[in-house]
């Protein structure tokens, strides 16, 4: 007992070590890279538990109060364009906020206008799609920026939604999403890409939405910021709806796949990692 001790002790040590002097001056950063080096091996042969930094400027959604499933239903659902063929019929699906899905399929075969049939731009041709009466649902497009007034900049902006907040607050929430320094104040029309989805992403949180509708939202981040993306879902308590070609957003954050194809919406019957192959797959033969 006293051996674990002095054990549990020693690895304590090094972690306050490491967190202390990895940045500090040469000497001090060797001596940290060597510890760390230590503990990566321990961790490894599995006599502690891994380290894991908070990282500055990480996505977070706020969890929402609970609602009881079934959150959204969709019961019969069929919608096509007028003077085009049905894009899916018979869909009898649901989501609750434990859902992890994400939708995938060919290039117009209808994951976006699923998302445009939830949020109600667009009304079912047959069926029903049934929200819980307290559900609120937030929203990432394709075309993030409309949510944005581009002659603003971020800090102007986020003020006028919370007008009851001070300066300071503010920028402690845009923080939060990566949103710092000068970019704060520069109007938000010559931020790049990246900095406007953070922007966006920022906005969606504020809404404390119990479901998430995300339609290519890894287009303009880099893979830090996807990976970023990630973590903020998995902790996220509340329901997530994935429109997405990117694998490496898919296999950290689905827990289910629905398959668009020939006129339905089904679940894939498989693992996603077997999903994944299938993807390689198609676009070796693709090539």
């Amino acid at each position: 007992m006293k051996k674990y001790q002095w054990e549990q002790d020693q690895i304590k040590h090094m972690k306050e070590y490491i967190a202390r002097f990895g940045h500090g001056s040469a000497k001090l950063a060797r001596q940290a890279q060597s510890k760390e080096k230590t503990l990566a091996k321990m961790v490894r042969e599995g006599l502690t538990e891994k380290v894991v930094k908070e990282i500055e400027g990480d996505f977070k959604f706020p969890n929402p109060e609970r609602l009881p499933p079934p959150v959204l239903m969709f019961q019969d659902l069929a919608f096509g364009y007028p003077n085009s063929p049905l894009l899916y019929e018979g869909v009898e699906l649901g989501l609750d906020m434990d859902s992890r899905v994400a939708l995938v399929g060919a290039n117009g075969s209808g994951k976006t206008t699923l998302l445009n049939l939830i949020t109600g731009d667009l009304t079912p041709v047959k069926g029903n799609i049934r929200p819980h009466s307290k559900l609120r649902v937030a929203r990432f497009t394709q075309h993030f920026v409309d949510v944005l007034d581009l002659t603003k900049s971020p800090l102007e902006y986020f003020r006028s939604l919370f007008p009851n907040k001070g300066v300071d607050e503010v920028r402690s929430y845009l923080g939060r999403y990566g949103i710092t320094g000068e970019v704060q104040t520069q109007i938000m029309g010559q931020l790049s890409d990246g900095q406007k989805s953070r922007v966006v992403f920022a906005y969606i949180a504020s809404q404390n939405a119990h479901m998430l509708l995300l339609d290519e939202p890894t287009n303009h981040l880099d893979m830090e910021s996807i990976d970023a993306l990630a973590r903020a879902i998995n902790v996220f308590e509340g329901g997530l709806l994935l429109v997405s070609h990117d694998m490496r957003l898919i296999s950290q954050v689905a827990k289910e796949i629905w398959l668009v194809e020939d006129k339905k919406i089904r679940v894939y019957d498989g693992e996603i990692s077997d999903f994944k192959m299938r993807v390689r797959k198609q676009l070796k033969l693709d090539s």
